[in-house]
C-alpha cells in the first residue's frame, strides 16, 4: 500500500499469488502478469528495472519484451489503484527512473508479517519461552497455504520459490525443536519422520529426531535413524554426520544400557484394523499440502471430530496425497485406520450401509450382532468408536448422504476424505484443493518417473511436455510411465504429438488407464443440461469466465448459469478461482470440446461463439465511443446481449481491454471464417484501444486471417474494415510496403462504408508521406473532407492533424496549415477527447514553434503532458517530449532540453518504436551540441542515423546526415 485511499490493499506470495481489498480478491490476470506483481510484491519499495521484468519472465524472451512488460505494468495500476484520477500521480505502483516501484505500508505483506512472526518466536525460544515460540511459530507457518508464488512462471520465480522453501522449512525445524523442548516428542517424532525422508540431508531434522525418539524411551529407533543419516550423507556427499549429531548418537548409546523402556500393552494394538493402502513410492511434490494434512491429524484430541476433505478434479492425485501424506501419522491412530473406496466418481457409489456393515467387522462385531437398518449400524458404529483413536479415510465420496452416516462421534478418532464433490456443508478442520501441479513439482515427479539424465538431456521439450499435460498428475504420470518403459523414445517425438489438441488426450494412456476416462467418470454423473453447459463451455480457446461471458455463451440468465457451472465445479470439471470467476483445465476442454464436436449440432456450436463475440462487440463499441467521442464509425445497431458493458470514462475503457484483448483475439482467430462481418467490425472497434496501447504486433494475424476470410466469402465490407486495421498496424510497426499493399486493397473493397474510406485513405496518406508529402497532404485533406461531410468530427481532427504534421516535416507551413491546426485543437476540445486534444497539442506546438512562437509552443506542449495519464499513454507522451526537448533548445534551455530528450529516450525504448527513438536521439543530440559536448552529440547523431537508415526514412536521416558533416570530420 501507499498513499491515502490505499490502506485496503494486501498481498500474499505465501502461497499463491493473492491480492485483495477490504477481503475481496483481486484478479492478478494471466501468469505472465502474475509474475511481474510478485517480483514488484517481493522487491516493494526498491526500484524494479524493466531489464530485471524481463529477466524474471523468460529464459528466452520474446521479440519486443518491454511492450508486454508495459501492458503488464498498465493492467496491474488499474487493478490497484481502480478509482485513480487521470493526470494524478500513481501512488502505489509509481514509474520512477529506471524503471518501477510498488510502494507496501507495514503489515501489507504476508512474507513481512511472516518474518515478524518468525522473529518474535526466535526472541522468546532464546529468553526461555517455547510454548510462545511454538504459537508464533505455528501462526507464521499457517500463513503458508501453499509452496510459495504457487503457479507464477518465470526464473525469478522458480529461484524464489526454492528460496522461500529453504525459509519456510528453517521456521519449521525451529518450531519442532520448541516442541521437544516442551515435551511433545511423540508427536515431534511423527512429524520429523516424514520431513527427514523428504529431506535427507537437512542434518537439523536428523538431530531433532533422535532427539524425539530418545526423549520417548525409543533409544532403538534413535540409533537407527542415525545409521539412516549417517549413510545418507556418506553416499550422497561423501561426509560423516556434523559434530552435534555424533555427540548426541554418543549420549543415546551411553544411556541405552540404563534405560529400561517400560513393557506395552499391545493387546488391542493387535486386534486393531490396519486399512490403509500403501502409498505410492514415487509420489513427489504437494509439499505443503502434505504437511497441513498431516498436522490436522497430528493434533491432540480436540472438543470436535477432525475432518480433512481433499477435493479437485480428477486426475488430480487426491488419493496419492492422502495415502502419502497418512503414513507418518499412522503411530497416533494405534486403534487402527480403516478404508473404504466410496466409488463416487464411478456412478456405482458404495451404500454406506454396506460400507458400516464392513467396519463394524473390521472392529470385532460378529455379523449376527450388526443391526440391519443404516440408523442402527451408524449408532453401533459409533458406539464402537467411542474412546478409541481410529483414523478413517473415505476415498471417493459422492455426497453429503453417503458421508454422513461413516462419520465416527468421538473427536479421539479423525476422518480424511477424497472427493471430486466439493461437500460445502462438511463441518470440516481442514479442507485442501487440489489444483494443478507448479511446474517445478511436475518437472520432479516427470523426473522420478524417467529419471534426471533424459530431463536434463532435453528440459525445453520436458517442459513443452508438461505444459501440454497441464500440470494435471495424472496426466504426467500416464507420459512419464509411456517414455519409462520406451527408453529409446525421445522427448521431441512425444511433445510434438501432444502439440497436437485434436489427438492430445489419446497420447494420455497408458495400458487401461487414460486420462479421458477420468473425465468422462465425472461427466456421466450430469444430467443432459448440465452435459451440454460444459460441452458449450469448452468452444471458445480460452478457458476462464465470469457470470457474463457464461451466460452469453449458453444463452441465459447470470443467474441460472451460476447454478450449472456451480455443479460442474461440484463434480470436479471446473473450477472457480475466485468468487464467479471460473476456469477450465485445458484437458478437460479438449475433452469436452470433442463431446461438443460429436454431439452438438455445428449450428449450435457456431451460435455460442456468435453469442460471445457479440458481447465483446457491444463492449468494443462502447469503449470506441468512450475513446473517441463524436466518430460515427462505431455501429449504433448493435446486438442485444444481456450485461452490456458501460464505461463510465476513458481509463474504464482501457481497463476492460487491457483485461480482455487477449481472449478477444483468440475468439477472433476461431470466429474469422464463420461470422466474418461481426469478426471484422469488432476488429474495427479495437481500432481506439491499439492506438493507446501500440499492441499492433498482436493484431496483424489476426486481421490477417479476418481479412482474408471476408475475401473468401466474398464479403468486401468487412474485408476493407480487416484490411484497413490491418494496413494501419504495418504501418505502425514500420512495414511500409505490405501496409501501402493493404491500404490500396482496403479502398477497392470500401464501398458504401464512408467512414472506412476516409480512415483508409488517412492511412494511405501516411505510408505515401514517407516517400513524397506533397500527395499525401491532398490525400491528408480529402479524408478529412469526406469526415467533415459524414459529421466525423473525431475522424476530421485526427486526419488534419496528420496533413499539419505532414506539412510541418515538408514544405513548412503557411497559413491554411495555421488553420488546420487551430482547427483540429478546436474539434478535440469541443468533443471532450483529452488524447486527442494531447495530439493536436503536439502537433499545434510544432506550429508555433516554426512561427517562431517558442514560449507559446512550449506551453502547448506542457498542456499536452498534463493532459495524458503517465504509464498508459507513453508512446504520446514521448512525442511530445521530444518537440519539447528541441523548443527548449531554440529557446537556449538546453538542461531542460536534455532532460525531456532523456525522457523521450526511455519512453521511446519501452513502447519499442524505433523511429521515435531516433528522434529522440536526434533531439539529445541537437541539446548536447549547443551545450558544446560535441562528442556526445555525434555519438547520439550516429546511432539516430543507424535507425533511421534501417527503417527507410531518408528525409529524417538526410536531416541527421547534415548535422553529422557540420560537425566536422
Amino acid at each position: 500500500m501507499g498513499g491515502s485511499g490505499t490502506s485496503r490493499l494486501h498481498f500474499a506470495v505465501l502461497g499463491r499469488l493473492r491480492a485483495s481489498r477490504d477481503g475481496t480478491q483481486l484478479d492478478l490476470g494471466s501468469p505472465q502478469q502474475r509474475a511481474v506483481a510478485a517480483v514488484l510484491m517481493l522487491r516493494h519499495g526498491r526500484i524494479v528495472s524493466r531489464d530485471d521484468l524481463v529477466g524474471a519472465l523468460w529464459d528466452v524472451p520474446p521479440r519486443r519484451p518491454e511492450s508486454v512488460v508495459r501492458t503488464y505494468i498498465w493492467r496491474l495500476r488499474a487493478l490497484l489503484e481502480p478509482d485513480h484520477a487521470p493526470g494524478e500521480p500513481w501512488r502505489v505502483l509509481r514509474s520512477v527512473p529506471g524503471g518501477y516501484s510498488l510502494s507496501l505500508a507495514g503489515g501489507t505483506l504476508d512474507r513481512e508479517l511472516f518474518e515478524q512472526q518468525v522473529a518474535e518466536a526466535r526472541t522468546r525460544a532464546s529468553a526461555g519461552d517455547p510454548a510462545g515460540a511454538r504459537h508464533l511459530f505455528d501462526t507464521a507457518l499457517a500463513m503458508w497455504s501453499e509452496p510459495a508464488l504457487t503457479g507464477i512462471p518465470g526464473p525469478f520465480a522458480e529461484a524464489e520459490r526454492s528460496r522461500l522453501e529453504e525459509r519456510r522449512l528453517d521456521v519449521v525445524e525451529a518450531r519442532l525443536e520448541a516442541m521437544v523442548d516442551l515435551g511433545e516428542c511423540a508427536d515431534a517424532a511423527a512429524e520429523l519422520t516424514a520431513l527427514a525422508e523428504t529431506h535427507p540431508l537437512r542434518e537439523g531434522l536428523h538431530y531433532l529426531l533422535m532427539q524425539a525418539l530418545h526423549r520417548t524411551g525409543r533409544q532403538g529407533e534413535a540409533l537407527s535413524a542415525y545409521r539412516r543419516a549417517h549413510r545418507l550423507l556418506a553416499r550422497e556427499l561423501g561426509i560423516e554426520p556434523n559434530a552435534r549429531l555424533q555427540q548426541l548418537h554418543a549420549d543415546i548409546l551411553d544411556s541405552a544400557a540404563a534405560a529400561a523402556r517400560p513393557p506395552e500393552v499391545v493387546s488391542r494394538q493387535e486386534r486393531a484394523p490396519r486399512q490403509i493402502p500403501h502409498a505410492v513410492a514415487d509420489f513427489t511434490g504437494r509439499a505443503e499440502e502434505t504437511e497441513r494434512i498431516r498436522n490436522a491429524l497430528s493434533q491432540p484430541p480436540a472438543q470436535a471430530l477432525p475432518i480433512v476433505l481433499v477435493t479437485g478434479m480428477g486426475g488430480a492425485g487426491k488419493t496419492s496425497l492422502v495415502m502419502h501424506s497418512v503414513q507418518s501419522v499412522l503411530a497416533a491412530y494405534p486403534d487402527g485406520q480403516l478404508y473404504v473406496d466410496l466409488r463416487g466418481a464411478d456412478g456405482t457409489p458404495a451404500d454406506p450401509g454396506t460400507v458400516l456393515a464392513s467396519f463394524l467387522r473390521a472392529l470385532g462385531e460378529r455379523d449376527p450382532y450388526i443391526p440391519p437398518e443404516l440408523d442402527e449400524r451408524a449408532a453401533l458404529y459409533r458406539s464402537r468408536l467411542a474412546q478409541r483413536r481410529v483414523l478413517i479415510v473415505l476415498d471417493n465420496a459422492a455426497d453429503m448422504d453417503q458421508v454422513t452416516p461413516l462419520l465416527p462421534g468421538a473427536p479421539t478418532c479423525a476422518v480424511v476424505i477424497t472427493s471430486r464433490n466439493g461437500l460445502a456443508t462438511l463441518p470440516v478442520s481442514l479442507r485442501i484443493v487440489l489444483g494443478a501441479l507448479p511446474l517445478h513439482e511436475a518437472v520432479g515427479l516427470f523426473t522420478r518417473l524417467i529419471g534426471a539424465a533424459r530431463v536434463e538431456a532435453e528440459q525445453h521439450t520436458a517442459h513443452r511436455i508438461l505444459t501440454a499435460c497441464g500440470g494435471l498428475p495424472l496426466a504426467v504420470r500416464i507420459i512419464g510411465s509411456r517414455l519409462a518403459a520406451r527408453p529409446e523414445w525421445s522427448l521431441a517425438d512425444l511433445a510434438e504429438r501432444l502439440a497436437d489438441e485434436q489427438h492430445r488426450l489419446s497420447e494420455l494412456t497408458v495400458d487401461t488407464v487414460t486420462v479421458e476416462s477420468s473425465f468422462a467418470l465425472g461427466y456421466g454423473q450430469l444430467d443432459d443440461l448440465t452435459r451440454q453447459t460444459l460441452r458449450l463451455l469448452a468452444l471458445p480457446a480460452h478457458g476462464v469466465y465470469d457470470l457474463t461471458t457464461a451466460s452469453a455463451v449458453l444463452d441465459i440468465p447470470a443467474k441460472a448459469a451460476k447454478a450449472l457451472l456451480e455443479r460442474l465445479v461440484g463434480v470436479g470439471l471446473l473450477e472457480s478461482p475466485a468468487l464467479e470467476r471460473y476456469r477450465c483445465h485445458d484437458l478437460v476442454r479438449l475433452f469436452a470440446r470433442r463431446l461438443a464436436a460429436e454431439t452438438d449440432p455445428e449450428q449450435v456450436r457456431h451460435a455460442a461463439l456468435g453469442r460471445l463475440l457479440d458481447l465483446h462487440l457491444v463492449a468494443a463499441a462502447e469503449s470506441y465511443r468512450v475513446i473517441r467521442p463524436g466518430h460515427t464509425v462505431a455501429p449504433t445497431a448493435l446486438p442485444v446481449v444481456p450485461g452490456g458493458t458501460r464505461f463510465a470514462g476513458v481509463d474504464q475503457a482501457l481497463a476492460w481491454s487491457a483485461s480482455s484483448l487477449d481472449d478477444i483475439l483468440m475468439l477472433l482467430t476461431q470466429t474469422a471464417a464463420t461470422h466474418t462481418d461481426r469478426a471484422a467490425t469488432l476488429l474495427l472497434m479495437l481500432d481506439a484501444v491499439l492506438m493507446n496501447a501500440h499492441l499492433w504486433h498482436q493484431i496483424i494475424p489476426v486481421a490477417t486471417l479476418v481479412a482474408d476470410a471476408a475475401a473468401h466469402a466474398g464479403d468486401a465490407r468487412s474485408e476493407s474494415r480487416a484490411r484497413y486495421i490491418l494496413s494501419g498496424a504495418l504501418a505502425e510497426v514500420g512495414r511500409l510496403s505490405e501496409a501501402e499493399s493493404q491500404v490500396v486493397r482496403a479502398l477497392q473493397s470500401c464501398e458504401g462504408d464512408e467512414d472506412v474510406r476516409a480512415m483508409a485513405l488517412n492511412v494511405q496518406a501516411v505510408v505515401v508521406g514517407h516517400r513524397d508529402p506533397i500527395p499525401a497532404v491532398r490525400l491528408f485533406r480529402e479524408a478529412a473532407a469526406l469526415a467533415g461531410r459524414r459529421g466525423n468530427r473525431s475522424l476530421e481532427a485526427m486526419v488534419l492533424g496528420n496533413a499539419v504534421q505532414t506539412r510541418l516535416c515538408s514544405e513548412g507551413i503557411d497559413g491554411r496549415t495555421v488553420a488546420e491546426s487551430a482547427r483540429q485543437v478546436e474539434l478535440f476540445r469541443q468533443l471532450g477527447d483529452r488524447q486527442g486534444e494531447a495530439l493536436a497539442d503536439y502537433r499545434h506546438g510544432q506550429v508555433r514553434a516554426r512561427q517562431g512562437r517558442l514560449d507559446d509552443a512550449i506551453a502547448v506542449y506542457q498542456h499536452a503532458l498534463e493532459l495524458l495519464v503517465e504509464g498508459e499513454q507513453d508512446f504520446l507522451r514521448a512525442g511530445t517530449l521530444i518537440r519539447l526537448s528541441e523548443a527548449y533548445t531554440q529557446a537556449n534551455r538546453l538542461h531542460l532540453a536534455v532532460r525531456c530528450a532523456e525522457e523521450g529516450l526511455r519512453l521511446t525504448r519501452a513502447v519499442r518504436h524505433e523511429q521515435l527513438e531516433a528522434l529522440s536521439l536526434r533531439a539529445l543530440g541537437d541539446a548536447l551540441a549547443a551545450m558544446g559536448r560535441a562528442e556526445e552529440a555525434v555519438a547520439h547523431w550516429q546511432k539516430a542515423l543507424a535507425i533511421l537508415r534501417h527503417l527507410g526514412f531518408q528525409s529524417d536521416a538526410v536531416t541527421v546526415e547534415k548535422r553529422l558533416a557540420a560537425s566536422g570530420p
